[in-house]
Parts: structure tokens; C-alpha cells; sequence
């Protein structure tokens, strides 16, 4: 099968300006949108996200150390008593601010139910912009198996 060495070449039609207010009729190809004004990179409308604040999931440890420390820290989230163990390391102040059990956002609503604290699980939603959670059951859904259970290792 024999294929064109030359490509197609696209027809320019009469186009509209889709930049708000202007409006101004060009020649244009089928994909063109703007005339040729309100192409350049000055009219270009850039959506930028804030950047997430650190804090919010971690926490900032400043140091002075110059090797590997290893310490145990308390988990941040009320009503939980673990202590983990991290790694500091030279240069590097952020660390992860909970146990490894609740370093996931949804085993932290989780825990937070189960110890009837509803306004730090709306506090955390306030503060969590990509916060997705379909179904949490309320505190009369918690099944009392599990409370019965903790009572007996206790």
C-alpha cells in the first residue's frame, strides 16, 4: 500500500473568539478557540492549587543532629497511648505525627468513634481537603462484640 509522503493539509474556517468579551471572528482551523490575540501565554487563565500544609498529617521536628538518631515518639491522636520508634535523620525535619496503626486518615475516624469524639472527626474533615468517606456508622451502629472483646483483654 502506497502512503502520501505530504500530510493533509486543514482547512482554515471563519471561528468566533472564545476568550470572555471579545468575541472578534478569525480564520482558524477546527480546533482553534481563541483568535490570535488571546492565544499568547499572557491571556492564558492558570488554576493553582495552595500547596498542602505539612503539618496537617506530620509534624516538624527541628534538630541539630549530624547522624541517624532513633526515638520513640507518642502518637498525636486523642485517646491513643502507642509509642513508635522513627529514624532522625540530618537535614530532615518532618515525621509522621501517628502510630503506624493510625497513620491511615480512615483508621483515625475509626478510633475517634470508638471513643465518642464527633468534633475532632469534623475538625479533621475541615482540615483534610481530599476527604472521601462513603458510609461511617454512627455510634449506636458500633457493634458491641468489640467493646465487649477489649474488655475482656483489659
Amino acid at each position: 500500500m502506497q502512503l502520501p509522503k505530504s500530510r493533509r493539509r486543514q482547512k482554515l474556517r471563519e471561528k468566533r473568539c472564545l476568550y470572555p468579551g471579545c468575541g472578534k471572528i478569525f480564520f482558524g482551523i477546527h480546533i482553534s478557540k481563541y483568535c490570535p490575540e488571546h492565544r499568547q501565554d499572557r491571556y492564558r487563565i492558570r488554576k493553582r492549587t495552595k500547596p498542602e500544609d505539612v503539618n496537617i498529617k506530620n509534624q516538624t521536628f527541628k534538630h541539630s543532629y549530624t547522624e541517624v538518631v532513633t526515638m520513640v515518639m507518642n502518637c498525636a491522636l486523642e485517646g491513643c497511648n502507642h509509642q513508635f520508634e522513627i529514624k532522625i535523620y540530618p537535614r530532615q525535619y518532618i515525621y509522621p505525627k501517628y502510630c503506624p496503626e493510625h497513620r491511615n486518615e480512615y483508621r483515625r475516624i475509626r478510633h475517634l468513634q470508638t471513643i465518642d469524639r464527633e468534633d475532632l472527626i469534623e475538625q479533621m474533615k475541615r482540615e483534610s481537603e481530599n476527604f472521601e468517606l462513603e458510609h461511617v456508622p454512627g455510634k449506636n451502629e458500633v457493634e458491641h462484640t468489640d467493646k465487649e472483646a477489649i474488655g475482656d483483654v483489659a
